[in-house]
């Protein structure tokens, strides 16, 4: 299904691609209960394991401890050197920014014909470009107004979920959660159960049995459909906030068949990230045009013929 914007004057719509899709999906966090087979043994400062902080049998309130201890050290965080892989596109240098809950930023570029893409969310909205969607666009939609508005069907989750790709995961006090379940490769899960506009949301939370970082979210539909999918692994410890932060992050997004990674490098935290009124603002691409995901008129289906 495509997504596509018809003005008020009735004017050709505006197709939103499977490329804006793929910029939407950089912010989905998941959840749910399908785990990888892949048994994650990357957790390393240098050549040294981090350290056990989970007891033989952790009870559900000490893994969300542990969790959100190492989420709560980074108030802030900057990769200047980092890179989007995707299967079949060329390399892209990216850079990447939070500051949680909702202040995220990514934006990836070519050496030969400069930003490739941009997806930010600041306190009020997020947005999304892509430098080669036909036609020309910049995508927004203002937090309070996501859950009724088409930009909840591209991107299915919400604007604070958006550093949980990072490996700054919430257990939040109003889902439920429930567990820990061991899992045959020493791992363990959390399932929790979230309420969106669509209905129900399970989420899954995969993590190391004796480091408790997470290595996969999984969110799903209530009747099975799985949304999206976060695998991060090659955990370093930071030295300045002390949290261990994984380098590589791996995205999917079954419905759309979009696979991407991000390889990060040179993670910077707790210290200022640039100009905020530039970073954290949602910027003016000369000839792109601003739509609104939440105008009622930006409808999610196919695109009118011409």
């Amino acid at each position: 299904m495509m997504p596509s914007h018809r003005t008020a004057t009735g004017s050709r719509p505006t197709a939103i691609t499977r490329g804006a899709a793929l910029v939407l999906l950089v912010a989905s966090v998941a959840s749910s209960g399908a785990s990888c087979p892949q048994v994650l043994r990357g957790y390393q400062v240098g050549t040294m394991p981090l350290p056990r902080t989970l007891p033989a049998q952790p009870s559900l309130d000490q893994i969300i401890a542990v969790v959100h201890d190492n989420t709560q050290r980074v108030r802030s965080y900057v990769a200047t050197q980092a890179v989007l892989v995707v299967p079949g596109v060329p390399r892209l240098s990216a850079r990447v920014a939070c500051e949680p809950p909702r202040r995220f930023r990514l934006q990836a570029q070519t050496a030969i014909t400069g930003p490739e893409l941009d997806i930010g969310s600041n306190d009020d909205l997020f947005w999304l470009w892509l430098r080669q969607h036909k036609p020309p666009i910049v995508a927004f939609c203002r937090h309070e107004n996501y859950g009724q508005s088409a930009a909840r069907r591209l991107l299915p989750i919400r604007a604070d979920w958006m550093p949980e790709i990072l490996g700054l995961v919430n257990f939040r006090p109003e889902d439920r959660h429930q567990g820990p379940f061991p899992l045959p490769d020493g791992r363990i899960e959390v399932r929790s159960t979230i309420d969106s506009p669509e209905g129900e949301i399970l989420k899954s939370t995969i993590l190391d049995g004796t480091t408790g970082l997470v290595s996969e979210q999984h969110l799903f539909m209530a009747s099975g459909e799985r949304l999206a999918s976060v695998r991060t692994s090659r955990h370093r410890a930071d030295p300045r906030s002390g949290a261990a932060l994984p380098h590589l992050v791996e995205v999917s997004w079954p419905a759309s068949g979009v696979d991407f990674k991000i390889e990060l490098s040179s993670i910077t935290t707790n210290t200022a990230s640039g100009d905020p009124g530039q970073l954290w603002q949602m910027p003016a691409y000369p000839g792109y045009e601003p739509i609104d995901l939440a105008d009622p008129s930006v409808v999610i289906g196919p695109p009118a013929a011409p």
